[in-house]
């Protein structure tokens, strides 16, 4: 069924697109809802973003995280399509189920791009890390503002469109910048990932060994300038108080890590605060004049897309990989 035929048949008051959580870290999970917004977009439904209990940064089943940190993206909520009448697609995805996640939400089998635009259902569920914006945009139709984008600039359109957040995190955000008397710069942002990630991405050691020198040559060509560090890791962020003194800036937020644990894994005692604190370093760093981050994260590329950036005043380092050789 193509999507004519759909629209034909479905009223737009109707047709529902449930972004859920896909468990990742906070900007990774931040990522699949920028491209499932699109995805809603193209196949004229109205997007809900609903993170449940499966969200590492949750406090219940019932209960919507997302929200806790953004303004809705739409007039509707997750009630809004808990109605016996309307067909949902994947099967597993029922009116009496909406808030529970899917036991079979790690097989990809009929979570495709085409599945879901040329889907007849009243409400499309996704909740896996599938369908990235970049496999999207071929599908997006001559007429539509991001027609023809490509990179950034689409991120920017989804961001700007529906990513609001909550007034009382944008206050503490300020309070944080003018505490710090960071408005009167320069100031160089760098984010740091943990060394425990190691494992899971091997070449970071490399990339880490990177930021003094990076961060030193800065410094040179700004001697009043100041650092404001984002890192997860204790480690990180006490070496970076003995190598840069009072020039370091860094919020309060508990910087810890679980030695050897998959990230995917990691539970937080308190998922509504971490999540403020992955927002407000993020946001913080947008704020600063120069930044340098890791080109393998999902914060780092968070804080280029949020923001536009003049090409000198960004770097993302990286190692190259024999694929990209």
């Amino acid at each position: 069924m193509n999507e004519e035929s759909v629209i034909e048949r479905i009223p737009r008051e109707d047709r529902f697109f449930l972004i859920k959580s896909t468990r990742a870290g906070f900007w990774s999970d931040m990522h699949n809802v920028w491209g499932k917004l699109l995805l809603a977009e193209i196949t004229h439904r109205r997007p809900i973003v609903f993170w449940g209990d499966f969200s590492r940064y949750s406090v219940g089943e019932d209960f919507n995280s997302f929200e806790q940190y953004f303004l809705p993206v739409s007039d509707c909520s997750l009630g809004d399509i808990v109605n016996d009448k309307y067909t949902y697609y994947p099967s597993t995805c029922k009116f009496h189920n909406i808030y529970q996640e899917d036991g079979d939400k790690w097989f990809y089998d009929h979570r495709d791009i085409a599945d879901f635009i040329n889907c007849d259902a009243n409400v499309v569920e996704s909740h896996t890390h599938h369908c990235l914006l970049y496999d999207i945009l071929p599908w997006v139709k001559e007429g539509h503002p991001v027609y023809g984008l490509w990179g950034d600039d689409v991120f920017r359109y989804i961001i700007n469109k529906y990513i609001k957040l909550q007034p009382y995190i944008t206050d503490e955000i300020e309070e944080f910048y003018h505490t710090h008397h960071m408005e009167k710069g320069p100031i160089l942002a760098v984010h740091i990932r943990s060394t425990d990630l190691i494992q899971n991405m091997p070449h970071l050691k490399e990339i880490n060994a990177q930021y003094p020198h990076e961060i030193d040559c800065y410094l040179k060509d700004n001697p009043s300038a100041r650092i404001f560090l984002l890192t997860d890791d204790e480690t990180v962020l006490e070496q970076y108080k003995q190598m840069y003194g009072d020039i370091l800036i860094y919020t309060n937020c508990s910087k810890k890590t679980i030695n050897g644990l998959c990230p995917f894994l990691q539970v937080f005692p308190d998922g509504i605060r971490k999540g403020i604190e992955v927002i407000k370093d993020t946001y913080l760093a947008c704020k600063c004049d120069h930044f340098i981050g890791n080109n393998y994260s999902n914060v780092s590329w968070a804080v280029s897309r949020l923001k536009i950036w003049d090409k000198d005043r960004i770097k993302l380092l990286w190692i190259p990989m024999p694929s990209e050789t």
